[in-house]
């Protein structure tokens, strides 16, 4: 958990949960006590209750009907047109901006902007979680879910600015990956491909994209 965090402030803790200002480990740590602790569980429902008026003042946006058609094309500018880039991306990614969470940044809260988001595919038991943290310039990543890459395979990290090509950030395995990254504007893409061990020899994804978020400073 965050330095200086009191563990027994478990409203504030199912507070900021809801709102989206905790810092990864902090989220993480909310999360095992929600599928865990029923009392923690009531609580978070509770504020989610409480600050369920606040999405009132948005309006969801439809993605582009093009949106995993670019993706896959930054993604992979180099691999020859077949049916393994043209499987299934994402139920969520046709129907919104693919299990997209952005953080709230609120100051009274969290003095440090810090923008979460959750790497998914349909059909796909990885999970990733990512988090930027723009006060000290990175961002990290977490598996929360699946099973680790089979023997001789890796899972490797890539980040695809707006209207550019992918750019790997290495290989995701036990344990958090941390990533210097400066800004994260909106529209960039984090994904995830299979990979031989080590990642892709050549720069430019070969394996499947498993899974991906579209993310963006609100």
């Amino acid at each position: 958990m965050t330095e200086g965090r009191d563990m027994d402030d478990r409203d504030g803790l199912a507070a900021e949960y809801v709102l989206g200002t905790l810092p990864l480990p902090d989220r993480l740590e909310a999360e095992r006590l929600i599928a865990s602790d029923p009392d923690f569980a009531t609580l978070v429902a509770r504020w989610q209750a409480h600050l369920a008026p606040l999405d009132a003042g948005y309006m969801p946006v439809e993605p582009p009907s093009d949106l995993q058609a670019r993706i896959e094309a930054r993604l992979f500018p180099t691999a020859p047109a077949a049916p393994r880039w043209r499987l299934p991306l994402f139920g969520a990614l046709a129907a919104g901006l693919l299990a997209m969470l952005i953080a709230v940044f609120m100051p009274a809260i969290q003095p440090q902007a810090t923008l979460t988001a959750t790497l998914t595919g349909e059909n796909q038991p990885l999970t990733v979680a990512a988090a930027f943290y723009e006060d000290r310039g990175e961002l990290s990543f977490v598996r929360t879910a699946g099973p680790a890459a089979a023997e001789g395979q890796d899972y490797e990290l890539w980040i695809i600015p707006e209207g550019q090509g992918a750019i790997s950030l290495g290989v995701l395995r036990d344990g958090e990956l941390r990533v210097p990254v400066e800004d994260l504007p909106a529209g960039t893409t984090l994904a995830v491909t299979l990979e031989t061990k080590g990642g892709s020899p050549t720069g430019v994804a070969q394996g499947p994209l498993l899974v991906a978020a579209v993310i963006g400073k609100g």
